[in-house]
């Protein structure tokens, strides 16, 4: 369907260097995106709240019915149904979109990187709403009335899913919600489907797995449970190397960040530019990585939606590379709940960089080689990077990861690794510097000043 079923947030696409190597992009702390509670429920059309008059009760009901029926054919994979609910005047585009949900799910037998993804729930149906209705444009009006349309509006539709169930066990997770207006048409006592919101200028929300063509999925088992790995066309290689690497990957997380979290988590293997830029929100160029998430359940203490996203350059990088790249964002994973939207970078990007490339490297030249030109020509860096270095891309953005890295290595090496995550929790929790600071202090017995002082220090001797 156009855009996504359901829109998430992006963690930060940025680049981060392992031995100069753009390896992966992702921020600690980032804004969830706007939706409504996650709401348990089953499939089936439901109509607005508020009293109806004759007319509207009569188009809810009908257009609520269009919605059950193509519900249910997208969920059993009934290609043949979800055509004959289109539309004749629907653009190529949204006809494809809707048909390759279909396909996708239609798919049964299990091919070279796994079986179908079929969610435990997928749903359209009708939302509340107070907003005023909205005209279609005249181009997209004259033609339904030309084809016989006795009635056309830009339903307010909600699409509900979520995985878990039968078909994948190990990422069972709470239903997902995002706002999905669609055009519809009536000719007589039935309802077609025309467009989405694209065809009133509206932007369509984020695209899901499956509105991309050749979904498949393979398990894994993980220490929380069955880890699911999505995958699209010519990442038969990627798929292979995923699963032989994240086991080991989610032990590396867990021995640094300790068993709260779920340890298992869903890896989706994208086989180009197009397919990472739509699931990762356009955002991610250069990267071999990005995590995303629909919203975090505070009440609940979860985080629902989260997916690692790899983009199509992660096929180049050898395999220890790779893992560096899956437990520097599976460090994102397990760190979400403990991180403020705005925590400074240098940390929510320095410890997974530590979590990642722990074990990889021994010297400084070797594991930052930048930030050791960097030191050699000018000295060391004056204070931490800045959040807007991490985000300017290019070279600028490796020398930000490698400084990131650097200073957490330094409070590993001099104070232990289980106050480096202490010092997490205590800065990534809060937005306020006064806050920050004293949490620096807690957690090392040293000022932030101190901090900064020390780690110069430091670096410059590990690079001379």
């Amino acid at each position: 369907m156009s855009g996504a079923i359901v829109g998430r947030a992006l963690t930060g696409a940025l680049v981060v260097a392992l031995s100069g190597f753009a390896l992966t992009g992702c921020s600690g702390g980032e804004t969830p995106s706007p939706g409504p509670s996650s709401v348990v429920g089953v499939s089936g059309g439901s109509g607005p709240t508020t009293a109806l008059n004759v007319y509207e009760r009569q188009r809810a009901d009908g257009v609520g019915a269009l919605l059950d029926s193509l519900s249910a054919a997208l969920l059993r994979g009934d290609t043949a149904t979800v055509a004959a609910l289109l539309d004749d005047s629907a653009s190529p585009g949204f006809r494809t979109r809707i048909m390759t949900v279909a396909s996708n799910l239609a798919r049964t037998a299990p091919g070279p990187r796994g079986r179908s993804l079929r969610p435990r729930l997928l749903s359209l149906r009708l939302a509340p709403t107070e907003e005023a209705e909205r005209l279609l444009p005249e181009a997209v009006q004259s033609r339904l009335d030309a084809q016989g349309s006795s009635d056309s509006w830009l339903a307010p539709v909600d699409v509900h899913h979520a995985l878990g169930g039968a078909s994948t066990p190990g990422a069972d997770e709470p239903e997902i919600v995002q706002s999905y207006p669609l055009v519809v048409a009536r000719y007589g006592d039935s309802w077609k489907l025309v467009g989405d919101a694209t065809l009133v200028a509206e932007t369509p929300p984020a695209t899901q797995l499956w509105e991309l063509p050749g979904l498949a999925a393979t398990d894994v088992a993980t220490a929380g449970g069955t880890s699911v790995i999505a995958s699209y066309r010519g990442t038969d290689t990627e798929v292979a190397r995923v699963r032989r690497l994240l086991p080991g990957a989610i032990a590396a997380v867990t021995a640094f960040w300790g068993g709260e979290w779920p340890q298992r988590a869903v890896v989706v293997a994208t086989g180009s530019d197009d397919e990472f830029a739509a699931l990762a929100a356009g955002g991610g160029v250069g990267t071999a990585a990005a995590t995303v998430f629909d919203r975090i359940d505070t009440r609940n203490q979860v985080v629902i939606g989260q997916r690692v996203i790899l983009t199509p350059a992660a096929r180049d990088l050898p395999e220890p590379a790779l893992g560096v790249v899956l437990r520097h964002e599976l460090t994102h994973v397990a760190a979400r709940l403990r991180t403020s939207t705005a925590a400074p970078m240098w940390l929510t990007e320095g410890v997974p960089e530590y979590v990642g490339r722990k074990g990889t490297y021994t010297r400084i030249p070797d594991a930052a080689p930048d930030l050791a030109e960097a030191v050699r020509s000018s000295g060391a860096p004056a204070g931490p990077p800045a959040d807007a270095d991490f985000l300017a891309g290019g070279a600028q953005a490796q020398l930000a990861y490698q400084s990131a890295w650097s200073m957490a290595a330094y409070v590993a090496q001099r104070f232990g690794e289980d106050r480096l995550k202490n010092l997490y929790l205590g800065v990534a929790a809060t937005a306020d510097r006064g806050r920050a600071d004293a949490a620096v202090q807690a957690a090392l017995g040293i000022t932030r000043t101190r901090l900064v002082a020390d780690w110069r220090s430091w670096l410059t001797e590990q690079v001379r």
